[in-house]
């Protein structure tokens, strides 16, 4: 029996994996290579808990010489306090209390920097509203600002009577919010960028700057307004100032993480009063737990990314391809984590944004799909 001849399209899907293969992007020399874990100088911002301080102990572990920074003076003395239990020398680890919304706090830690740590060649930008314990709200609708003081929203996200308006009170206090956000989600990251980029390029060979973002800076998150317009605007600050210093040579990474199984995820989305957390609003059940992120992924994902080159590399590795310096990229400013949100953000360009992932994102936090 004759065997009919495979289709020109049966051959160009066999030869897609090769292809894949021989394209494969060949990365230059780690960055490890070139400043060796026990070299390595980092400034974190924002260490006092959550990501901020499992980074600290990853780093703790490594040999790293560190400097913590973080409003609480007395939860800076606890991470510290763990990491010279890893083992840390007590001459590697700086602790340095400072609110980055303030420029006089920050020009103090860069002088101690430059004093204490020279050759610092790591900025991770941590830092974002705090995880203070405070009173909650913990009914099933929480609100953008107090109950009590928005009786405009009914069960289910249904309006009631037009008459029954945000009061002034209301509107002060989602004012308060999204500035106090604003503050330290925004601001503080501009300030932050300002202050050390150019320590960085002058004292390593191979500076990188991290900023932990957030899925909602790209992706629109209902009951997450404040959050997710603060953490847009600190993305694109991070990506400007990416784009200004092409060329310096600095590696430039911001993570975007969907929901973080820590602390933070039970406290607040905003910076002062009672957030909309799903764990708090009684759905948490209600939507798959899969995409929940493991703090050690986090950390594990930041340094490994943080670990590639900052040198470009070329797009097709075979000469006379190669030769093109035009045809070099660097490694990946954004990372998406888990990469679902990654895909996401292409589906939102369709029809299915509105038909599948909107509808999603509403039963997540509560509301009607």
């Amino acid at each position: 029996m004759q065997v009919p001849p495979l289709s020109p399209v049966i051959y160009c899907l066999l030869a897609l994996p090769i292809l894949a293969l021989l394209l494969r992007a060949r990365h230059g020399p780690s960055r490890e290579k070139v400043i060796k874990p026990t070299e390595e100088r980092v400034l974190l911002l924002g260490a006092s808990s959550g990501v901020g301080k499992d980074l600290a102990l990853a780093y703790a572990k490594r040999g790293a010489k560190i400097a913590l920074v973080a409003r609480r003076a007395a939860a800076l003395e606890t991470v510290k306090d763990e990491c010279l239990a890893l083992g840390l020398a007590a001459d590697r680890i700086l602790v340095i209390p400072a609110d980055i919304r303030s420029p006089p706090d920050l020009v103090a830690v860069r002088d101690t920097i430059v004093k204490s740590v020279p050759s610092t060649r790591t900025l991770l930008q941590i830092a974002g509203v705090d995880l203070i314990p405070e009173p909650r709200p913990t009914g099933p609708h929480p609100r953008l600002v107090p109950a009590e003081d928005l009786a405009w929203v009914g069960p289910g996200g249904a309006y009631n009577s037009a008459t029954s308006l945000p009061t002034c009170a209301g509107l002060e206090a989602l004012s308060a919010e999204a500035r106090a956000c604003s503050e330290i989600n925004f601001v503080g990251t501009v300030l932050a960028l300002a202050a050390f980029i150019p320590v960085l390029t002058v004292s390593s060979a191979c500076p990188a700057v991290h900023h932990l973002s957030s899925v909602a800076a790209t992706i629109a998150a209902p009951r997450r307004c404040i959050y997710s317009a603060t953490k847009a605007a600190a993305f694109m600050a991070v990506e400007s100032a990416r784009v200004e210093c092409e060329g310096a040579g600095i590696r430039f990474l911001s993570l975007l993480p969907g929901t973080i199984d820590n602390e933070f995820r039970t406290k607040t989305a905003f910076a002062t009063s009672g957030g909309n957390c799903e764990v708090q609003a009684g759905v948490k059940a209600g939507w798959t737990e899969k995409l929940l992120l493991p703090p050690k992924k986090v950390v594990d994902t930041i340094l490994s990314q943080l670990a590639l080159p900052t040198a470009p590399y070329p797009v097709i590795p075979y000469p006379p391809f190669s030769w093109v310096s035009g045809l070099c990229v660097p490694p990946k400013s954004q990372f998406y984590l888990p990469f679902t949100y990654k895909l996401v953000t292409l589906l939102n360009l369709t029809p299915l944004g509105y038909m599948y992932v909107e509808p999603r994102a509403r039963q997540k936090y509560g509301l009607r799909p």
